[in-house]
């Protein structure tokens, strides 16, 4: 509970409202219930600390809170899984939008309940057209701007150095998912400003079998010099491909998203020049705080929350370490 006391003040300059010293959970009487409906869950550190901040938030409003995720990953799953939360009856619903075609069905009857939804972590990709889900907004990181931080970093590091980027490659663990799609294409975007070839590749997240892609890649493309992971386990790859390789640091130019104890390990040892950081603690604790707020009081933040991209690499990463060993980072 020391924890949640400390976080109270940290939640008001988030959310912007006063709340008097008896707590925000004083505000109403009946028990609330939110649910999350993600394409990730426990099996993954990035998703381990979105739900640490999804207890917190629940905790502090004294809040009933279901997270309802596929622990293989399968993107069809979500359908089944925004069924089991609306059988919750609850007072919202966060939800990541990997695939919008597949959570649509979902999304729509709790609209119709008056329940209000907000994406989290994943953005609707129809946002501002007329394939676009009726959620209220969304919390997270932009992860088109993600992948531009990472490419300029590696042109930017690469010159530095005196050394030319001759060819990238961008992996892909999910496909079909937007977010990660996302992030290639802010890669390729400055790619192709430097007139540099840039392929994408299909890996997975076991990282026995990653490693074994990336060396038949690189034994096919010995040019390409810069690549880009997009995850935890995608770097747990790439890291076990270098050590069997005997590659040196700096020989490639990688980059990476999100963290991890390895990720930072990389980052220390010269393997990653940076990872992007979406602060996932901030996407679990906001969404509820922000479902208790509309469903209570009709109150929204008149705009997405953007949670990233910001940039962890060696000016930070010790900050980091300790941070995610408190489980916010």
């Amino acid at each position: 509970m020391n924890k949640i006391k400390r976080l109270l003040p940290v939640l008001l300059l988030i959310v912007g409202v006063v709340v008097v010293s008896m707590g925000v959970a004083g505000a109403q009487d009946d028990d609330l219930t939110f649910a999350m409906v993600a394409h990730g869950g426990v099996e993954n550190p990035f998703w381990i600390v979105v739900i640490n901040g999804m207890e917190d938030a629940c905790e502090l409003l004294n809040a009933s809170c279901q997270w309802l995720a596929d622990p293989n990953f399968n993107l069809e799953d979500m359908a089944g899984y925004w069924d089991d939360a609306l059988a919750l009856d609850p007072d919202g619903v966060g939800t990541t939008v990997a695939d919008p075609d597949v959570i649509r069905d979902g999304v729509g009857r709790a609209v119709d309940l008056g329940l209000p939804v907000i994406a989290f972590n994943t953005a609707d990709p129809g946002a501002g057209t007329a394939d676009a889900l009726p959620l209220l907004f969304y919390i997270g990181a932009n992860e088109f701007t993600g992948g531009v931080s990472n490419a300029r970093r590696v042109f930017d590091e690469a010159a530095a150095d005196g050394i030319e980027i001759v060819r990238g490659v961008c992996t892909i663990q999910e496909q079909g998912h937007s977010g990660l799609e996302a992030r290639c294409a802010g890669v390729e975007a400055v790619f192709d400003e430097e007139g540099v070839p840039i392929d994408r590749l299909n890996i997975t997240n076991d990282a026995a079998e990653t490693a074994g892609i990336l060396a038949d890649y690189f034994a096919a493309n010995p040019d390409t010099n810069a690549i880009f992971m997009l995850g935890p386990s995608p770097s747990t790859g790439l890291n076990l491909y270098l050590q069997e390789a005997g590659r040196e640091p700096r020989e490639l130019y990688a980059t990476s998203h999100d963290t991890s104890a390895e990720i930072y390990q990389m980052i220390q040892d010269g393997f990653l020049l940076q990872t992007i950081d979406q602060q996932p603690y901030l996407q679990g604790f906001q969404t509820i705080m922000w479902l208790y707020l509309n469903s209570q009081f009709a109150l929204t933040p008149g705009g997405d929350i953007f949670t990233g991209p910001g940039v962890i690499d060696l000016n930070n990463v010790d900050q980091i370490i300790t941070l995610t060993e408190a489980g916010y980072r």
